[in-house]
């Protein structure tokens, strides 16, 4: 190694950090308030395991180990930061190339540590050539589910039985809370895989509280034996700081370490209003007439249910979001719900993705032909798959009004279709020489897919018709109006 390590002394953060570092789970996963300790944990584990490798016929413990973030961005300014204060970068051999890896390497020890940033489900081919021994995975409640189900197919690779073969091999997991529509809420609390162990640690208000001791310290707190009262107050003094301003909903999950809905940034549709384009009951379909169906392909798809009424007004029905499921099996699932759901109802139109239009390489049929096959009726692309005119079809039909009704009514039973526009559905904040700002692109995630979906139905619906005459108006009005839209790609 180009610099010898100095021992450093670690104590974990509590008992839940330390029944975490104690567990040999395949599947490790520590949720928290902030400041809790979870990342280091995590860091802290994987050296350890590193370390405890057995060696190979030759002498060397050898281990390769992937460290997984949802961007780049995060993976250099949170990730490598939490890493770098237990393993410094100056030891060793640590490299900027695609990807960043870490290599420490002396006598009877060669150690691989990998830094990706995996955040959608298409990254899962990243996955596919690596040959690991574990993994941790930083913030979990960021990464796609498949993401996951393609990394356990990828650890316990290295080393080799002819090199000694893993000691041991599995995936670490830390996160904040996430809601309880998220994967981790479903395998935590509802239905956890064998070889899965799930931690969760107690509030940051609580007198259980872990990390008081190392948390918001001074110079001459530091000082003080662990588990003084003053020492613990200032760590305490951290939460009692950061809940100042803060919304309950913020504090329940960052304080507290429940389950809760947050959101991460600027809301797509500033526009919606919970109180007016969300019925106070479950909508139910207008007898005779049709039913219209828009879809988000991919891994995670979801459909949304909705009607066009006389008068112009939508009504969205319902919404089937799905995990890791392909085209057929989506078709599969959609054909009898809404048998079960809307049995007098014929479907008049039903819209994907236009990127479904692309022939598949093993058998040359479109998503849309198999959908069209499986389901019994007909599937066409949207009209457009232009961002700027998907976005808007959605704010033009909530910005209308129409005899005093709202021109889009979301039913309660779209869960996850309704927390997208509260502020899942989101671009998320990043930060620029000018200050933070926010993404171009809404942030793909759990919320994205059905309000994708959403957008398709719209638009197969004729809304972006009517985006595009109110275009042409103010064109032939005069000048573009301040605020208002531009479309040179259309009309």
């Amino acid at each position: 190694m180009a610099d010898q390590p100095q021992s450093v002394a670690y104590r974990p953060a509590g008992p839940t950090c330390k029944a975490f570092h104690e567990s040999d789970a395949f599947v490790r996963a520590i949720r928290g308030p902030i400041g809790s300790a979870k990342s280091t944990t995590c860091a802290v584990e994987l050296l350890r395991r590193s370390m405890m490798q057995t060696p190979g016929p030759d002498g060397v413990r050898r281990t390769r180990w992937a460290i997984i973030r949802n961007t780049f961005p995060e993976l250099r300014s949170t990730t490598i930061k939490t890493w770098s204060e237990w393993c410094p970068t100056h030891y060793g051999k640590f490299t900027l190339d695609s990807p960043i890896v870490h290599h420490l390497k002396e006598p009877g020890y060669d150690a691989e540590f990998l830094f990706l940033a995996l955040d959608k489900a298409e990254d899962v081919s990243k996955l596919l050539s690596l040959e690991l021994t574990g993994a941790w995975v930083n913030e979990a409640r960021e990464i796609p589910k498949q993401i996951i189900d393609a990394l356990t197919g990828r650890v316990g690779r290295y080393p080799n039985a002819r090199q000694g073969g893993c000691t041991w091999s599995g995936i670490l997991m830390d996160t904040n809370p996430p809601d309880n529509e998220h994967w981790w809420y479903r395998l935590s609390e509802i239905e956890t895989p064998k070889g899965w162990q799930f931690f969760r640690q107690p509030s940051g208000m609580s007198d259980e509280a872990e990390n008081l001791n190392y948390l918001n310290q001074t110079t001459a707190t530091l000082k003080l034996p662990l588990g003084d009262p003053k020492r613990l107050a200032q760590g305490r003094g951290y939460y009692q700081r950061i809940m100042g301003g803060k919304d309950p909903d913020w504090v329940k999950v960052y304080v507290h370490g429940e389950y809760g809905f947050v959101t991460e940034g600027a809301a797509v549709y500033a526009n919606y209003r919970d109180q007016v384009h969300c019925a106070s009951e479950p909508l139910k379909p207008v007898e005779d007439l049709p039913i219209m169906i828009g879809v988000d392909f991919g891994l995670t798809p979801a459909a949304i249910i909705g009607q066009r009424l006389t008068d112009g007004r939508w009504i969205i029905l319902d919404e089937l979001v799905a995990n890791d499921v392909g085209v057929v099996r989506l078709a599969e699932l959609l054909v009898p719900y809404l048998a079960q759901k809307f049995p007098a109802n014929r479907v008049d139109g039903a819209w994907g993705d236009p990127a479904g239009s692309a022939r598949s390489q093993t058998d040359e049929r479109t998503a849309l032909e198999i959908m069209t096959t499986y389901t019994g009726f007909r599937w066409r692309p949207a009209p457009s798959n232009d961002l700027t005119m998907r976005l808007e079809v959605v704010k033009n039909a909530l910005n209308r009004m129409i005899d005093g009704r709202p021109g889009l009514l979301v039913s309660p039973r779209c869960r996850v279709l309704r927390k997208g526009f509260a502020g899942g559905y989101c671009r998320k904040f990043v930060k620029a020489s000018g200050g933070t700002q926010v993404h171009e692109q809404p942030a793909k995630n759990a919320y994205s897919h059905p309000h994708d979906a959403l957008q398709y139905l719209l638009l197969g619906g004729g809304e972006h018709n009517v985006v595009l005459h109110r275009v042409r108006r103010r064109r032939r009005s005069g000048p573009r109006i301040a605020g208002g839209l531009d479309y040179p790609l259309f009309g």
